[in-house]
């Protein structure tokens, strides 16, 4: 009995179409906008944390400020002087700006909710209202929205 040598060009043929409809179907996920609207809502989840533990760690006040004009961003800080706000004495741990630099091709589109979210030493929100910010890219075909809850956390559905 003699077995197959190799595969038959049929076989070849059948084998690259299957991987050109797979690859096909697949970039649409790996598009660099989509990749940096999921990166930036990601980013921005992860900072909601981090004021909160900073928060914690100082033992005072720290949050984000956000920004809807022109193309939105927000700015993570700690309270130096204890006014529950972002001002002169106010340490900037990191300010992100939606429409330039590495998040050039975003914007923040959608924004519902106080424009500061602020924690105590504890950890706790100051304010109890819960927070909604959609970020696009600049086409705006494809969105992310970051959920923050009242008691601060923040989510990604």
């Amino acid at each position: 009995m003699r077995m197959p040598q190799g595969f038959a060009l049929l076989e070849l043929i059948l084998l690259l179409a299957l991987l050109g409809v797979l690859l096909g179907l697949g970039l649409g996920y790996l598009r660099s906008d989509h990749l940096a609207v999921n990166q930036a809502a990601r980013s921005l989840a992860a900072q909601v944390t981090r004021a909160r533990l900073e928060a914690i760690r100082r033992n005072t006040f720290a949050g984000l400020v956000f920004s809807t004009t022109p193309s939105g961003g927000y700015l993570v800080f700690v309270d130096a002087n204890g006014n529950r706000t972002y001002d002169g004495p106010s340490e900037a741990i990191q300010a992100v700006t939606f429409g330039q630099g590495e998040w050039a091709q975003l914007k923040l589109t959608n924004f519902s909710g106080p424009t500061s979210l602020v924690f105590d030493a504890r950890g706790v929100p100051l304010d109890s209202a819960p927070i909604q910010l959609t970020l696009t890219n600049r086409q705006g075909t494809y969105s992310k929205t970051v959920y923050i809850s009242p008691q601060g956390r923040a989510a990604i559905p």
